[in-house]
Order: structure tokens, then sequence, then C-alpha cells
């Protein structure tokens, strides 16, 4: 295959099956021109208008397919035959086109991520203070600390966006994380073989599978189907899945009303296919579409615009605080050196009342928070999924895989009269294996359908083979069903193990626990080689049976026999019988049949098996007879009833621990499951999730199951609601999605687990959607938080993770809200009151971006308090910086705070034997380079001595306000818990940070040069004790508190205490 293999395309040119550069131009221009003239809003559906002229496959029948594509070696007598492209010549045309990947969407690069972080009103803040401080500058260039001033704020704003940018983009990554871990891939088939392939390397005439589950790979015309259901919305906009057919069309009908087109990106919901790639890679639809749908901006998440909140709050509040000193002061200067009043009061208040460190280490926090969860499994989509996932009120999971271990083995099979307990053979191996043909009816008809109606398929590179545990219990292997009804094997008991040397296979796990089962006593490749299946109606959630029809032998009159094996859900496959299989034969399906079948079922269901029930059915047809699903050209009713088995699924060890955990937490927990309602009934109390309580009157639970749930009424719901737990089985996909909705018109955060097609839009529609990492592509597509262990405990972990989280945001305002106000009060005192500056800005900055930077982010990694989980959910209603916060940091703390500040800062005028009284007023003609002489208690100060003394307190004060976080960030490390319960060195990044910040302001009150230049001096030893006393005050107030918020939760006047 050295050249290229020419493909007739609808304007008759011989090319690769491509559009020319001519087309695609022509394409662009059209879409421009109705993005012109369209809104955003149905602009896709315009382009997509466009676009349908560029395609002609849709009009070609098999002959036409055939011959545009003779390298693909369609045999269009029997599609399922086709060899498909040679690897060879896929190579080729891989190397002359490239991958099948669409161009990666329109990302915000990290140099416009890096700017973004400059857009936040608190850099504008900070931007307009440093200004001010420039203009003082230019207006006495001899004030050299203006200057530096500007620089350093300048500065500042650069290395914490930076800080951001950096923490966002570590950020990022984690969220990515989960996509590496999920290669894509599709089945299709090369030189007549299927297999799996990366979707990037298909090329145009590939032939692919589509089956249910998955997501179609590229642009392609279908072949073959049977019942196929493709959901297209990312393309024409419909959210309804579409019956797609291989037929083809007038030259009339749009592509996109064809339906025998499927599109890349389209999710295949039921059935199965297989089609020809037409198109790869940018050339798909989707891809030429791609500009109009990626780079659109996402709506801001709770927490952002929580925080945003906070941020507005703090810029009116540092505004208005700086307009009134301004105000008092000019009036009492007489409005004399108006510049420098306002570039003091707005720069001091501005840097005082903006938390600098705010938006990295909030970040920061979510960052650790993502990688905790990844590292156990749990992958967030978006990071502010964390804080919703700490609000859930109610977790609806599946029980498949979720609660249970989805290990699952087949315990028991039933039919007729006798009963069997895990292996019929349990001392044979595999080498002892017989024939079918060797059992009795109905045994051999059982173990046929079990083997021949599975879609699970042995691994055929596996060498060593697994062992599989059989437990049994103490009855006879063939006991006969009557009254006295032989207990099925107890899986939980284990009395007897035996082990059957087994293979490794791929497929559900019951359909694989089946097959294992049948491969111990029986050969299985022998028995699915003999039979030649025709037709299949693969299983799904809606029918809740899998069906396969095989021909057998010729009949008369150019006929053919052919034998209908269906296997499913045993309480509906019963109605579709008429008779049942017995060892003596078939018997019609009478009231004593039903009762015996009945008998057999409950007890398996009720200690938790699902059974599975088997039908058969023989039928005459003709011989080139090609069966439909929608014509309906073969029997579904009067079917033969086989038998049924029970498949144990256990409860993983972990889950009843879990519910416990949710049952404190006051997070409510559904089950929703396919099983039978006594299966799940079953499995729920085993986990705990139910339970009987003596002397309880009423049920704090409920089961509903099958149609019952569509039934129930508004005020049916809201009873429901105030159960503690509720199992709903045999659940269709569209009764989940009531679920969520029901839920939601409640005022419930709904988390909801799915793992298949049709569990995509519940898991939309749910508040947080968690699909399994081992379930669909359009379930992971569709869900928030994919979990790759498919383990109920993983989600409880994200609800204890994202509580977390919300705590120790929570505890970083605590901490760096309280020291705004001592920060601000040295220019009420100064402004209003004429007492001598009791802080510079450069002092300001080195605390904000120093000392209090790394306890901030230390906040991060705080451990847990011991009754996060013990704490009813949040409201929705409920808000990140509440009133009872603001109290607590501007009413109770920042005053304490400011109090010790204010008396260090007295005591060093005091060691000089300056009386306060005469502080009053004095700053209007001392304590500056150009002032007066100060006078008290007899003595006169110079102006050096004067400039000396004021550098001292404004150290004291910036100790006061140092030493004073010092002691508040132990106070905020818990909420609720005591300090000592707690552990006072449980979090060691805290201790590093504390150690720095105490090496920080002795930095700044004691080096030479360094303390002189930001405006301070060596201060008296008192002042640390002054404010270490204050400190222990803060302290031992706040543990008080703590106990009164666990001793009296309830008080109204506790509460003003509790944030």
């Amino acid at each position: 295959m050295g050249g290229k293999t020419p493909i007739v395309e609808c304007n008759g040119v011989h090319k690769e099956a491509s559009p020319s550069v001519w087309d695609r131009v022509v394409c662009k221009f059209r879409r421009k021109k109705v993005a012109q003239k369209v809104t955003s809003s149905v602009r896709r559906r315009a382009k997509t208008r466009d676009l349908s002229g560029a395609f002609c496959e849709h009009t070609w029948d098999m002959d036409q397919i055939d011959d545009n594509y003779p390298n693909s070696h369609i045999n269009i007598h029997n599609i399922a035959s086709s060899k498909g492209l040679s690897t060879k010549e896929a190579e080729y045309r891989l190397s002359q086109h490239g991958p099948n990947a669409l161009p990666k969407p329109k990302e915000i690069s990290n140099f416009e991520l890096f700017l973004r972080q400059f857009w936040n009103l608190l850099w504008a803040l900070l931007i307009g203070a440093s200004t001010l401080s420039l203009l003082q500058f230019f207006l006495d260039t001899s004030e050299l600390v203006n200057l530096w001033i500007t620089l350093i704020l300048y500065g500042m704003i650069v290395v914490m966006c930076t800080i951001s940018w950096y923490q966002e983009m570590e950020a990022r990554k984690v969220v990515r994380g989960f996509q590496n871990l999920m290669p894509e891939t599709c089945l299709v088939i090369r030189d007549g073989k299927e297999s799996y392939l990366s979707a990037q390397n298909l090329v145009v005439g590939d032939i692919i599978r589509i089956k249910s589950g998955i997501r179609v790979p590229a642009d392609a015309r279908v072949l073959q189907c049977s019942q196929l259901k493709l959901e297209s919305s990312s393309i024409t906009g419909e959210a309804e899945p579409n019956d797609y057919q291989w037929e083809e069309v007038a030259e009339s009908v749009s592509i996109f009303e064809a339906h025998n087109v499927a599109f890349n990106g389209s999710l295949c919901v039921d059935g199965d296919g297989l089609a020809i790639v037409i198109r790869v890679a940018q050339n798909t639809v989707i891809g030429q579409i791609a500009d109009l749908t990626t780079g659109q901006g996402g709506k801001p998440s709770r927490l952002e615009m929580q925080v945003g909140k906070y941020v507005k709050f703090l810029v009116i509040l540092a505004c208005s605080v700086a307009t009134i000193a301004f105000i008092i002061g000019g009036t009492i200067r007489k409005w004399t050196n108006v510049v420098g009043l306002l570039a003091n009061g707005f720069l001091v208040c501005a840097i005082g009342m903006v938390p600098c460190g705010l938006p990295a280490t909030v970040t920061s926090i979510l960052t650790v928070i993502a990688r905790r969860l990844a590292s156990k499994k749990v992958y967030l989509k978006r990071l502010d999924i964390c804080e919703a996932l700490g609000q859930v009120s109610i977790i609806a999971s599946d029980k498949t895989g979720t609660l249970t271990k989805n290990v699952m083995t087949v315990t028991d099979v039933w039919y007729g009269d006798e009963y069997i307990a895990g292996l019929p053979l349990s001392n044979k191996t595999t080498k002892d294996r017989k024939s079918v043909q060797n059992y009795d009816s109905p045994m051999r008809e059982i173990l046929t359908c079990m083997t021949v109606c599975n879609a699970a398929k042995f691994m055929p590179d596996e060498k060593a083979p697994k062992q599989l545990a059989i437990e049994m219990g103490n009855g006879k292997d063939n006991g006969a069903l009557d009254a006295k009804f032989t207990l099925p094997s107890n899986l939980e008991k284990g009395n007897v193990v035996k082990k059957m040397v087994t293979k490794q296979a791929s497929g559900t796990p019951s359909e694989v626990a089946m097959l294992q089962y049948a491969d111990c006593i029986i050969d299985t490749d022998a028995l699915r080689n003999s039979y030649k299946v025709v037709f299949e109606i693969p299983f799904n959630s809606r029918r809740k049976w899998h069906l396969m029809i095989i021909k057998m032998r010729p009949a008369n009159n150019n006929q053919h026999e052919y034998l209908l094996l269906m296997k499913g859900a045993s309480e509906i496959l019963i109605e579709k019988c008429s008779t049942m299989l017995w060892q003596s034969g078939e018997r019609p399906m009478d009231a004593v049949a039903k009762d015996k079948f009945h008998q057999a079922y409950d007890t398996f269901a009720d200690s938790g098996r699902r059974v599975i029930g088997f039908a058969q059915k023989t039928f005459v047809a003709d011989s080139n007879l090609k069966f439909d699903a929608d014509a309906g050209n073969f029997p579904t009713e009067e079917l033969t009833f086989l038998g049924t088995c029970a498949i144990m699924d256990p409860p993983r060890d972990e889950t009843a621990g879990a519910i416990a955990q949710c049952r404190q937490a006051g997070i409510k927990v559904f089950m929703v499951t396919g099983d039978h309602h006594l299966t799940a009934t079953a499995i729920a109390r085993q986990i705990g999730l139910i339970q009987d309580v003596p002397g309880q009157q009423h049920k704090d639970y409920e089961v509903l199951y099958g149609e019952k749930i569509s039934q129930l009424t508004d005020k049916q719901w809201d009873e429901l609601m105030h159960k503690r737990s509720l199992v709903f089985a045999r659940t269709t996909p569209e009764q989940k999605l009531m679920i969520v909705e029901q839920c939601q018109k409640r005022n419930q955060l709904i988390a909801m687990t799915g793992d298949g097609v049709n569990d995509a839009p519940a898991l939309k529609k749910a508040d947080i959607g968690i699909a399994m990492g081992s379930g669909s592509e359009v379930a992971k597509q569709a869900a928030d938080v994919i979990l790759m262990d498919d383990n109920f405990s993983s989600i409880v972990r994200g609800v204890e993770e994202g509580r977390l989280m919300y705590d120790n945001i929570k505890k970083l305002l605590g901490y760096t809200m309280p020291h705004s106000f001592p920060e601000v009060w040295p220019i009420i005192i100064n402004f209003c009151f004429g007492f001598p500056v009791g802080i510079t800005a450069l002092q300001i900055l080195c605390i904000d971006l120093g000392s209090e930077i790394l306890p901030g982010i230390s906040l991060a990694k705080e451990p847990i308090e011991g009754d996060v989980m013990k704490r009813p959910p949040r409201k929705l209603n409920k808000v990140l910086v509440s009133n009872t916060i603001l109290a607590y940091a501007y009413v109770y703390i920042g005053q304490i705070q400011s109090l010790g500040c204010f008396l260090a800062y007295c005591y060093v005028f005091w060691s000089h034997g300056i009386n306060i009284s005469d502080l009053w007023m004095s700053a209007l003609t001392c304590w500056h380079k150009y002032g007066e002489t100060f006078y008290s208690n007899g003595r006169a100060f110079t102006v050096e001595e004067q400039l000396y003394i004021n550098r001292q307190a404004c150290s004291a004060w910036q100790m006061g306000i140092v030493f004073g976080q010092f002691w508040n960030i132990w106070n905020t490390r818990t909420r609720r818990m005591s300090l000592f319960k707690h552990g006072l060195f449980a979090n060691k990044s805290l201790l590093v940070a504390l150690v720095a910040e105490l090496f920080l302001i002795n930095l700044y009150v004691y080096m030479p040069g360094f303390n002189e230049f930001i405006g301070g001096a060596p201060i008296p030893w008192q002042c640390w004790v002054i404010v270490a006393g204050v400190g222990l005050y803060m302290f031992a107030f706040n543990e008080m508190r703590k106990f009164a918020i666990r001793r009296w939760s309830r008080n109204k006047y506790v509460r003003w205490f509790k944030w």
C-alpha cells in the first residue's frame, strides 16, 4: 500500500476521505457569517446546518460505501465478518494525516492566568494607597520612606500575585490528574480481528464497534446496528437520544436528520453497531464547531462568590474608616497638609484592613485538600466541588460495587424441585469438566443459557489461573425443595470453603461470576463455539434482561429452527413465561410452579443474593430473516422458565462504619439499586443502613421499589424526607432523576453516585455527581467527582475533607481578620486624639507580608477536629463571613489585641516619665522632625528624644500585634473543641511557622539599622509581659467560649460567640 487510496467525495473529486482546504474555508466563512447574525444560544445549531452540505456519506447505500472504501474490506452481505483496514494501511494513513485528536480547547495561558491575579479589589485598593504614597514623595522628596513604601507595596502585589498564580497552577494540575488515569480507547476491526485501540490512532476507513457505554471516537457511517441509540447533545443541542439506522437516506435529508452517521463525541446509551470512520480529528463536526464551544467563561463557584463578598466588605470598610479619620483629622488640623493627611490616613487604613495573603492562602487550602483527596482515590473535576461536598445532606448511593465489594460469586442454583448449594461438583478441578450434554435437564439448559447468553469473555493472555473461593453451606449438594426448604450457602458464616481454579474474565461482575461458575464444571469455550449467535439485545437497566437468538438446525420449506435465550431479573422473566422446565419435562406455569419460584426467590433475596433468572424458547422462522428489535419479529412472550442462580456480592468491610459516620454527621444515606427489594433490604440490614429498634412504634426507614416510586405524591415525598434512611429498589434511570429532583425541591444538597450510561441525567442534575472509576465514559463526563476505588467510604472521606476545608478557611479568617483593628487604631488615636503615631506603614507591611503569611498558610495543614463529622450539614444559606465571625474578629479579639497594643505603647511613654494625659493633642506640634520641644512632669524632651521614644512606642505596638497573633492562632486552631483535646502539637507546619514569626518580630524590633528603617527601636522587656498577659486572657476567653458552645450550643446568647 504505497500510495493513497482515492475515495470519491460528494463533489466528485478523488481524494482521501477528508474535506478539501477550499471546503474548510467555505465552511469557516459560512460559520463566521452565521455567528455575526445569531445569538450565542442558537449559534451551534446554525453551525451544524451549514456543515451538513460537506457530507454525502449518509446518502450512500452499501455498494457505494464499499466502492469508496475498498481497503476497508467491507463484507456487505455479512457486515460482522468485514476485515477492516490492514495494519500497514492504517499506519500509513496515521503518518499522513496525524492522530485523531481535536485541538486542545482554548485554555487560558499561564501568562494570562498570571495577569488575572491582579484583577482583584484588594490589589486595587493597595495600588491606590501606594500611588498616594508616591504622590506624597514627589511633594516632599526628602521623605524617602514614602518612596520605599511605594516600591514595597508594588513589589508585594507582584509577589503575592505570583504566589496565588503558582498555587492556582498547582491546583489545576491536581484537578486534571484523573484524566491521565482514564485513557480513551475504542473497539476497532483491523486485519479481520477486533481489538482495543487508542482512539487517537483511528484513521479514516477504520471499522469500529459502537456499544452501550462508550463515546463515539470519530464521525462514522453506521453499517450495521441493533437498537442503537445515541445522545448527541454536544452537537445538536438535543438531550434526548435518537434511534440510529444503517439504511441510506435521500439527498434532501440533512446529515443531522439522517441518523445513520454517528458523530464524534456522541454517547451510546443503548444497543450496539458497526460503523466506518469517515472523518477524524478537526475534520469531524465537533472539530469544526470547536471554536464556538471553547473559551467560554464559567460560572463562579459558591466559595468564590462568598470570598468576593468578603473582599468587597473589606474594601468598603477600609475606605469608610479612612474617610472618617481623614475628615476628623483634617478638621482638627484645620485642613493643613491635606495630601499628607490623605496619604497617611488612607495608606495605613488600606494596608491595615487588607489581608494581603488571603488569596494565596485560600488557594493553598483548596490545593492541599484536593491533593489529599487524590491520594485517597477521589478526583475532583473542579476544585470548588470540595466545598460543596462538605455541605452534602443526602448521599444517594448505588449498591453494587459501591456499598458492596463487586466481587460476585454464584452461590446457589435452583430449578424445579432441585436446589444446588455452591458448585455441584465441588471436589473437581477444571481438568474434570464435562460436556454440558452430560447434565440432566434443566441444569443442562441453565448452564447453556448462563454461558451463551453472556457477554463476558475470558482474558486471552491470562496465563496464571485464579483461585475462586466458593463457600458452601451444610446442606446436601442436591436437596429437594419442599416445605422444609434448605437454606442457601452462607457466605457470612462460611462453613466449608472449596477453591476451584478458574480464569480471569472481563465483563460485568454478574456475567463474569456466571461464566466463571459454568467454566468450573463445563467446557464453556466448546459450548460457545457450538452455537451461532445471529441476534442479540444487550442488557440495560430499563429492560432488565439480555436476549440472544441462536440459529440451530434447518426446518422444512426454507425455514430454520432458532433458539431464543433470555436471562435477567427473575421476577420479570417469570411473567414472560407460560411454562416451566422440570426434571420430568415442561409443565404449565401454574400456581404451584409460581409458589416454588417465589419460595426460592424470597429465600435467596432475604439473604442478600442477587437472583438471575433464565428462560428459553424454540421457534421456527425464515432462514434469511433479519431480526430487528424495533420490528419485534421474534417472540418475547410464552417462554419456558428454566430456573435461577443466586449471586452473592458481600458488603465492603468499611461500609457499615462509613454509614454510621454519616448518621453522626446528620447525613442521610439512600440506597438506589436495580436489584429486587428483598435483596436490597437484606444488604441494607447487613451494612446497618436500616435497623429495627425494639419498642419503636414508627420505622425511621422505608423501602420503595418499582412503579411505587413514580406514584408517590408530594405529601408522601415530604414524609419520606423525614426518614433517616431510604432504600429504592428496582429503580430506572428516570426514577433516579426523580429522586434527585425531589430532594432538591426540599432544599437538600444531594450527592448521587452512578456508573452506567443511563445514570448520566441524574449525575448532571445532582448537586454533586459521583461517577465510579470503573463506570462508563458517559457517567464520568456527567459527574463532578470520580471515585477511582468505587468505594462508598471514599465519598464519606470526601465529605469529611470538604468540611475540613470549610473549617480551615473559617479559621484562616478568624486568624487574619482580628489584627486589622489594632493596625487601624493608631490612625484613629493620632487623627482624632492627637497622640503620637502608633505604627508606621512599613511596620504594617512587615507584619502583613512577613510574620502573618507563614502561620496563615500553615492552617491549610490543620488536622480535622474530632467533632467535624458529628455536626449536622451546613444550611444552604449559611455564609462564610457571618455576623458572628465579624463580631469575634472586630469586637472581641480585635479589641482585646488593640488594648494589649495600647498598653504596651503607653508603657514606653511611662518608662520615660511621660504622663499619658500629656500626649493629648501633642502630635499637632511635637513628635515629628519639625516639631517643638515636648514637656511632661517638668521635663523637656528634645526632638531627637521624641523621635526615639516614638519609634520605641511604634515597635511596642508592632510587637503587640504580632505577639497577639501568636496567641490568637492557637485560639483559631479549633472552632468548638478544646485545644488541649485537639492536640497542641498536631500541626507540625504551624510550629515551624510560629518559630519563624517570633524570629521575625525580634528582627523587626531589635536588629540595628533595620528597625530604624521601618520606624522602630528596641523596647523594654515589660512590654512583652503586658502583651503575654493579654494573650493568656485571650486564650482563657476562647477556651470558655468553646466550652459554652459545646455545653449550651442552642442558647441564643451563646450563638453570638459561635462562628
